[in-house]
């Protein structure tokens, strides 16, 4: 009861704003119906055309542009945590995991595996995006969240830099931490683009043992 009535005095004096076209929103949530149709853009991609032979599958489910990109800018590089539970709330609505059960016959069993953060930008922002956004939705889908990867060398961010200076700049950055022996996993992360890091963090998990490995990332540019 008291939870609902701050809850309408933040909506009354602090209105949420879709932060695509700036109209209101439920606090709830990063954008209005009509910007989510338009920023909605789920795509299953063939590993095979981003050189991800580890990987079974890859899934991107909005478009890194416009007020999705803002989003992501805010929450890495402006300490915006209070925007983590919105994006973990939007990822929701735009993944229906039977969706992804039918296409890529997935088993009953999983893990949910993030792609960690380096370090040093973990404790400077007190915060990690793959956890913040996925970790909920794994427990509502009876998924394990495993926190198996640790990096181990630092790496410089991936924007601007060629297909082949990201493979080269995450190569050998993970290591195994947790038993994934015969285990089949998903990975998760904020943003795939030309999947060096997912496949960099597939390659180091099954040299470790483990089975299928699939991608699932919140949004991306998906260049080759």
């Amino acid at each position: 009861m008291i939870r609902n009535f701050f809850r309408l005095l933040e909506d009354v004096f602090f209105p949420a704003k879709c932060l695509n076209c700036y109209g209101k929103v439920n606090q709830q949530e990063l954008f209005c119906s009509q910007c989510r149709r338009q920023l909605v853009d789920i795509r299953f991609l063939y590993p095979q055309g981003y050189a991800c032979g580890d990987l079974e599958g890859i899934c991107i489910f909005y478009s890194y542009e416009l007020g999705v990109k803002k989003v992501l800018h805010k929450i890495k590089f402006e300490g915006k945590k209070n925007l983590l539970p919105r994006a973990a709330r939007e990822f929701q609505q735009a993944c229906c995991f039977i969706d992804l059960q039918k296409a890529w016959d997935l088993p009953e069993q999983l893990y949910l595996v993030p792609v960690p953060t380096d370090k040093t930008r973990r404790q400077e922002r007190n915060y990690d995006l793959p956890t913040g956004i996925f970790k909920l939705w794994g427990e509502q889908e009876k998924l394990i969240w495993y926190e198996a990867l640790e990096r181990v060398l630092a790496t410089v961010p991936q924007y601007g830099l060629t297909r082949t200076q990201r493979r080269k700049n995450v190569k050998k950055c993970f290591a195994v931490n947790l038993d994934v022996k015969d285990k089949d996993i998903i990975l998760v992360d904020d943003i795939f683009t030309s999947g060096a890091t997912m496949e960099e963090a597939a390659k180091t998990l099954k040299k470790a043992g483990a089975n299928r490995i699939w991608s699932v990332s919140f949004a991306g540019g998906a260049q080759v």
